[in-house]
């Protein structure tokens, strides 16, 4: 069984890996949903790949046979030293044994390493149950394939799985044009592959091309429900419409 820092190294140069080939072979190659799908699953597979326990089996090699030791008597153990009255027993020093910083050190390392990753992962569901308190304090209006959720405190609208929540000052065609733009990335999605890649960006945190593939996944998002709903793509900040 491998050690979890060279499990941890394994995922590293993985992820860098399966980005490499997106990169160089994927962008602009192929339609935007791939791009998607390949990004989420890249992730969960550089987690993965390191985790399976493959066997390698060397060459198969001959061993002579040992030869027959004859068995020898064993000595009687000797009796332990007793010592007699009025003689002085003999004075055993011990010494305290030495602080092994380096075990120090790992310990140290892998409680930093999990007190961060649990502070992400709560941070993560403290947003999700932000939303959907939100929501549960809006005004749902069921649009059938999705629901929009209209609600004062919402500044700057977004999706968040079957929910569009929208603020006030919405009225006509801009309305329309919101919730068509939002209502894309409910059908496709985007929400969900957005919580998987922050649940792995949570555990992973320390791999930066977690990171990068969080934010290319943004682009791909943003870009693709642009060229869906105008006939064009361009860039869009993608903060500004998924939030989770």
């Amino acid at each position: 069984m491998k050690s979890p820092a060279l499990y941890l190294l394994e995922v590293f140069f993985c992820s860098g890996m399966l980005l490499a080939f997106y990169r160089l072979l994927l962008v602009r190659k192929v339609s935007f949903a791939a791009c998607r799908r390949y990004l989420v699953a890249a992730m969960l597979l550089s987690a993965a790949i390191p985790a399976l326990d493959i066997p390698l089996y060397p060459a198969r090699t001959e061993a002579d046979p040992l030869p027959l030791v004859a068995s020898q008597a064993v000595p009687p153990a000797e009796e332990p030293f007793v010592a007699e009255a009025g003689q002085p027993a003999a004075v055993v020093r011990t010494t305290a044994p030495a602080t092994d910083w380096g075990r120090v050190a790992r310990i140290a390392v892998a409680a930093l390493y999990l007190l961060t990753a649990a502070v992400s992962l709560a941070i993560l569901a403290v947003r999700i149950l932000g939303i959907r308190r939100l929501r549960r304090r809006s005004r749902i209006t069921d649009c059938g394939a999705y629901a929009v959720a209209e609600n004062p405190r919402v500044g700057t609208p977004f999706s968040f799985l079957r929910t569009v929540f929208l603020g006030e000052g919405y009225e006509g065609r801009r309305r329309e044009i919101v919730v068509c733009h939002e209502a894309s990335h409910v059908r496709h999605r985007h929400s969900a592959e957005r919580i998987a890649l922050e649940l792995v960006r949570s555990v992973f945190w320390f791999n930066p091309f977690v990171w990068i593939a969080g934010r290319w996944l943004s682009t791909c998002s943003m870009r693709g429900t642009a060229s869906r709903n105008t006939g064009r793509s361009f860039s869009v900040n993608s903060s500004v419409i998924i939030r989770i």
